[in-house]
């Protein structure tokens, strides 16, 4: 299944974390608890790195595995391509059918609560990856201009800095890694 998601996030303390949350439980926001594992691949000639595009194995509260293939948009939305591990003919297609020569590069677990409003999904995210721990919210919604609207709008609440540069957790996670290896 493909679709276009828009999102916009910010990286915060852990004391933001704490606040952010004591708020949703204290304002009686029904929300949702996940813990996702994520598995990021790339292959020796860099294909995913080069092209600018994740490539993961995600496991949700230890249910079934998806393999997703995120492609980004000039417009700073992005492609998404979810199939299951056994069955993936749309992402095999955009490999070129060399989804075997693929290896993990990187692993990141998060912990996440997602509050669903209206018109956008609030997600407050604890993550780990290779012995770091740091913590973001991310806001998902129908067009990027809203994304953006509504994460500046919890910055202001919050006191958090926005930058529009931001580094993806698949990438910190990654250039985690990359450190010990160099």
């Amino acid at each position: 299944m493909e679709h276009i998601e828009y999102e916009e996030r910010v990286l915060i303390r852990e004391e933001d974390y704490l606040k952010i949350l004591e708020d949703i439980k204290r304002e009686g926001l029904p929300f949702t608890n996940l813990h996702i594992e994520n598995i990021y691949l790339d292959n020796d000639k860099h294909s995913i790195k080069s092209h600018k595009m994740v490539l993961r194995i995600r496991t949700i509260n230890s249910k079934e595995q998806e393999l997703t293939l995120k492609v980004k948009n000039e417009d700073g939305s992005c492609n998404e391509i979810n199939e299951t591990l056994n069955n993936h003919p749309l992402i095999d297609k955009e490999l070129n059918n060399e989804f075997d020569s693929y290896y993990e590069i990187a692993r990141l677990a998060t912990d996440r609560v997602e509050v669903q409003y209206d018109d956008y999904l609030f997600v407050l995210d604890k993550n780990y990856y290779h012995g770091v721990i740091d913590f973001d919210i991310e806001i998902e919604a129908n067009s990027q201009q809203k994304s953006l609207e509504i994460i500046k709008k919890y910055c202001k609440k919050y006191n958090l800095e926005y930058k529009s540069n931001y580094v993806s957790k698949s990438r910190r996670a990654i250039l985690e890694v990359e450190k010990t290896r160099n």
